[in-house]
């Protein structure tokens, strides 16, 4: 059976590859090598990972690239230990790393990329070197992974590739769980002010985030946000400067299963984030998926794939332009006037389960590998 290990430069790893660790785990034998570059966390580290512990801190690029030699060792000495076949890398710069121990190991070894996110920045030039960078990663790269049926148009169609989205988790969704105490105790003090926009997932892209509490000052509107970020600190105090503490909500961290009590509260769901990065116009958010499933109204941003290809014939979907906090507003009480009409749902309900077979099957044949049978 090959034996596969997972790069991720965070930790806890992202939701994307813990999804992934658990599918190739039904098949493969699966270990994790992770980066923790917060405080070090007081939960023990679940068998079949390491961790390096280095509290650089999350959100300076800088540090990081300069820290990556560090990092590269440690997978460098775990890969000693575990003897994998394949490195499957979460993110370009987890590519950067397993290409790394693949040519100076002189390794004959597997990699798949999983490509999440495209390698951008603000900077021209450093947007440039990035993507030169993970072009020639791509030369030791058996099996790419697009998470957006856009990212494939934007790279070699000699790659061996094979695109999965961010399809919600039928497991997570469908969770039989009890309602979790902040879900009760929310519902009975929930704030008279009126309807609400919220955000779901890591708590980042300050300057959109200082557009949304702009954009609801003067309004009855509340603010929720689900997540915990590099950007929180910074949010809390910009709230209490434009004095909206009765009109926004933090409910911090949650766990999957939370997430049909999320959007069961949320009126409108915040999916515009700043396409000027490269990235966000061609990526699927998971935002995408959710919503439709559970019939909620997206706020996604008019530059993006996702609003000029996929969703712009239908009223249930808010297109804004992000910078704009006056198109912000009239745009949000545009979809709050409409939560009334009858939702129709623009993508059928996939699941990430439905979608596991195919993509295993694929990926052994492509890479000529062995796995066990997964009996359920």
């Amino acid at each position: 059976m090959s034996k596969i290990l997972i790069i991720d430069t965070a930790w806890p790893i992202n939701t994307r590859t813990e999804r992934f660790k658990n599918t190739l785990s039904d098949y493969f034998n699966v270990t994790v090598v992770a980066w923790n570059r917060g405080a070090k966390s007081s939960q023990a580290v679940p068998a079949s990972h390491y961790v390096l512990e280095n509290e650089l801190g999350y959100g300076n690029k800088i540090k990081k690239i300069f820290s990556l030699p560090k990092f590269i060792r440690y997978i460098s000495k775990i890969k000693k230990i575990e003897n994998p076949d394949i490195i499957f890398a979460s993110h370009w710069d987890s590519l950067l790393c397993a290409v790394s121990i693949k040519v100076f190991s002189r390794n004959k070894i597997k990699i798949i990329y999983d490509c999440l996110d495209l390698p951008t920045s603000n900077n021209k030039a450093i947007s440039l070197f990035l993507k030169l960078l993970e072009r020639a990663c791509l030369r030791h790269v058996s099996f790419t992974i697009f998470a957006s049926r856009f990212f494939k148009e934007l790279y070699p169609s000699s790659l061996n590739s094979y695109t999965f989205e961010n399809y919600p988790s039928k497991k997570a969704l469908d969770f039989d769980s009890i309602q979790p105490k902040w879900f009760l105790d929310f519902k009975e003090n929930k704030p008279e002010s009126g309807k609400n926009v919220s955000w779901v997932g890591v708590v980042r892209y300050y300057e959109i985030l200082e557009n949304i509490l702009k954009a609801i000052v003067g309004t009855s509107i509340c603010f929720y946000v689900f997540g915990d970020g590099p950007e929180l600190k910074k949010l809390q105090k910009k709230v209490k400067t434009l004095n909206l503490e009765n009109q926004v909500v933090f409910f911090g961290r949650y766990s999957p299963s939370d997430l049909k009590y999320i959007y069961e509260l949320a009126d409108l769901v915040w999916a515009a984030y700043p396409t000027n990065d490269f990235n966000a116009i061609y990526a699927i958010s998971n935002k995408y998926f959710e919503c439709s499933y559970f019939s909620k109204i997206p706020i996604f941003s008019k530059n993006t794939m996702m609003a000029k290809e996929l969703v712009k014939e239908y009223s249930n979907v808010v297109v804004v332009d992000e910078y704009n906090v006056d198109d912000i507003r009239n745009k949000i009480k545009k979809g709050l006037a409409s939560l009334s009409v009858s939702y129709v749902k623009y993508e059928p309900d996939t699941f990430w389960e439905e979608k596991e077979d195919l993509f295993i099957d694929y990926l052994k044949e492509s890479l000529n590998i062995s796995g066990k049978y997964n009996a359920s």
